[in-house]
């Protein structure tokens, strides 16, 4: 009603004016309509300038007074006539003197509909340098104000000079949660555009680039100058973790990638671990590799958080280690990862038989026992046994499942037997007593028939895995089991057979895919180096694992900078050397827990193996 109101007055007015323009000299007009606009009277201007806006005549003073005009539409709050009256304009007069003014004023007011294309379209036109600044702080002002990240990306697109616009998609993509940021993206736009990026890491603005990385391997050594004590440490596992390193050296070098790896023998008794942190050399170090002895681990990681340094535990799956320290990672999956990756599973497909038999190695096991039990237990399962179990005493598990004791048979059955005694007695046999104690008693399993769904073994001691599945595959009734992955491999005592007979379940904690071409790649560098074939341990170190880490890992530090957890948390999956994937979105530990059984004597995702099954 306003806008009708408004323009049924302007109308009156305007049908007025015209009168008497008829009757007055158009100049004397057009001056008393400059002086109103000069003196910023813009709706009394407006009415005064809009009958010599439709004279036909091409000269200056039309031409002002149809700018004036435009502009003082603008001021007075009417954006539409505005632009309508300067699209006139700039199309009835193609070669005015004045136009770069009509493109600058027709960019504002694309740009204030929320028209960017247009609003650049019509900058674009503008010839004189002298509209330069303006221009561009036009520009960067509207850019500043887009929100849009595909327009955003849409309009860079179409103009890969707007640094602006760089920066604002930037910003708007560094505003998603870190999982969702894309930072291959991320990368181009801060190296084509020279953008200095907050990468969300406390304390840290940037993540240097170097042409050599100085990498820090903390591990328990304990070499000393003698022959006996020396052939002792080549074959421990610090050794063939170190051996794996070196080969991985090699191969970065090949791919044209420079780590300078500096030891630290944790168990030096000459040079305590609190001087070796002190020293220049560990000052220097971009990235730390260890230690995994408790009390190594808390210095060490003091250190890195007060250095900024980033470390990273090799076989640990303590929670602990990363709790308020954004610069220490886990190599595997923490215990919580794996507690909820196997409970999840667990409440989908073991809901039959709700009841289950929850076995830890250790009070470093115990807390992925404890979630597991814990996450089970609200979804109305049951864990009637839970219990911890030491590696060398494994053989407990399998008394448990699968030995069986002497207990009184069925009452009624007793009774029958006692009347059937006493009925040859009454009858004069001197043989009545045909039965003894023994025969009153029966033979039964520690752990009844279909008591137990199945059975978690929160360890990745083999020794645990291997005495719960033979028992279970030694029993008669079906219990399932669900374990760590990190045992697997082709020096297992444990065949495949066996564990697809018992349909076992694994939480895939950096599985190695062994017949790959970059496995049966390590294997063959290794041999060469070493004249030996490489072994892999499920708990400790080994060469693939060494291996592993210093490719995967030093091929980040030369793709992101020391801060690599910028790629991190930012890619959904960083493709290991030898291991399948490694996912740190959400978590300082590896969140890639796929779920694996064995098929055809081969190691497979659990979803391909259904995926087979339903197969035509």
């Amino acid at each position: 009603m306003r806008l009708i109101l408004k323009t049924l007055i302007l109308t009156i007015f305007l049908a007025g004016s015209l009168n008497q323009t008829l009757a007055q000299d158009a100049q004397s007009v057009f001056e008393e309509g400059k002086a109103l606009f000069t003196g910023e009277q813009y709706a009394l201007a407006l009415v005064k300038l809009a009958p010599l806006t439709s004279l036909q005549e091409n000269n200056e003073m039309v031409r002002f007074a149809s700018y004036y005009y435009a502009v003082s539409a603008y001021k007075s709050g009417d954006a539409p006539t505005s632009k309508s009256m300067f699209l006139q304009i700039a199309q009835r007069f193609p070669d005015w003197s004045e136009l770069d003014e009509v493109n600058y004023w027709l960019g504002t007011l694309y740009f204030e509909e929320d028209d960017p294309r247009q609003g650049i379209n019509y900058l674009d036109k503008i010839q004189s340098s002298a509209f330069d600044e303006q221009a561009q702080n036009l520009r960067s002002f509207h850019f500043a104000q887009i929100t849009d990240m595909e327009l955003l990306t849409a309009l860079l697109s179409e103009n890969p000079k707007e640094t602006v616009l760089a920066s604002q998609l930037a910003d708007q993509i560094l505003k998603l949660d870190v999982s969702e940021q894309d930072i291959d993206l991320l990368e181009r736009l801060s190296e084509e555009y020279d953008l200095s990026l907050n990468l969300g890491i406390e304390g840290i603005s940037g993540s240097p680039k170097k042409e050599v990385y100085n990498v820090g391997l903390f591990l328990p050594f304990s070499y000393l100058e003698d022959s006996a004590r020396l052939e002792r440490v080549q074959k421990d596992w610090t050794m063939r973790f170190y051996e794996g390193t070196q080969v991985a050296l090699e191969k970065l070098k090949e791919e044209g990638l420079q780590v300078n790896l500096i030891t630290f023998d944790t168990r030096d008794q000459s040079v305590p671990l609190r001087d070796m942190l002190q020293t220049d050399e560990a000052r220097s170090l971009d990235f730390i590799i260890g230690p995994v002895f408790q009390s190594s681990v808390i210095q060490v990681s003091r250190f890195a958080k007060a250095q900024q340094i980033n470390m990273l535990n090799p076989l640990s799956s303590n929670d602990e280690i990363i709790r308020d320290n954004p610069f220490a990672f886990l190599y595997y999956p923490s215990n919580q990862s794996l507690a909820i990756a196997a409970a999840e599973y667990a409440k989908v497909h073991f809901r039959e038989n709700k009841n289950v038999a929850v076995f830890y190695s250790g009070l470093g096991d115990r807390p992925r026992a404890s979630l597991y039990k814990e996450i089970l237990e609200k979804d109305s399962f049951n864990v009637p046994i839970f219990e911890m179990i030491r590696p060398q005493e494994s053989s407990k598990i399998q008394v448990m499942l699968v030995e069986e004791e002497e207990v009184d048979k069925d009452s009624l059955v007793v009774a029958d037997m006692l009347a059937e005694m006493d009925s040859l007695r009454e009858a004069g046999e001197e043989d009545w007593e045909i039965y003894d104690e023994r025969d009153f008693l029966k033979k039964e399993p520690l752990i009844l028939p279909d008591s137990i769904g199945h059975i978690f073994v929160a360890s990745d001691a083999q020794s645990l895995s291997a005495s719960t599945i033979s028992a279970i595959d030694a029993r008669e009734d079906t219990i399932m089991y669900i374990g760590s992955s990190r045992f697997l491999s082709s020096e297992q005592g444990l065949s495949f057979e066996q564990l697809e007979r018992i349909n076992a379940i694994f939480t895939g904690s950096n599985w190695i895919q062994y017949d790959q071409e970059e496995v049966r790649d390590f294997r063959e560098r290794y041999e060469f180096a070493y004249n030996a074939y490489p072994h892999k341990d499920e708990r400790l170190g080994d060469a693939y694992l060494g291996y592993d880490i210093i490719i995967t890992y030093g091929r980040l530090l030369h793709q992101y900078g020391k801060y690599f957890q910028v790629g991190l948390k930012r890619k959904a999956g960083i493709k290991g050397a030898l291991t399948e994937e490694f996912d740190y979105r959400f978590s300082n530990d590896n969140r890639f827990i796929p779920i694996f059984r064995i098929t055809n004597s081969q190691v497979v995702p659990v979803e391909d193996t259904a995926n087979a099954q339903n197969r035509p």
